[in-house]
């Protein structure tokens, strides 16, 4: 069984780094679907991985296809770079150590 990737080149070097061979780069909404309806017809396919900046545009075709295919594959989405907030350690040491947030913004 494989893991696939779907994303921006970002999201998909990331994997490649992290050993995952099988990813497909899009940028939009409209080239992941397309992407998608490949992979559907694949049999040895366990987990697709696409970011939710995508999967949040194309939510009714995803959805439609968890009805179709069932568990497998099972479809995660993960948050994109641009997603995930940044949090600064030096500030969580600080707060720990204080007991307040002295840098709240």
């Amino acid at each position: 069984m494989r893991i696939v990737v779907v994303g921006s080149r970002d999201v998909v070097n990331g994997f490649q780094l992290a050993g995952i061979k099988d990813v497909y780069e899009c940028e939009d909404s409209w080239r992941a679907k397309e992407i998608l309806e490949e992979i559907r017809d694949m049999k040895d396919v366990a987990i697709v991985l696409i970011p939710t900046i995508i999967s949040k545009e194309i939510r009714d075709f995803i959805n439609e296809w968890k009805r179709e295919k069932g568990i497998y594959p099972v479809i995660l989405e993960i948050p994109d770079r641009k997603e995930i907030e940044y949090e600064d350690p030096m500030r969580e040491l600080v707060r720990r150590a204080i007991g307040i947030d002295i840098l709240k913004r």
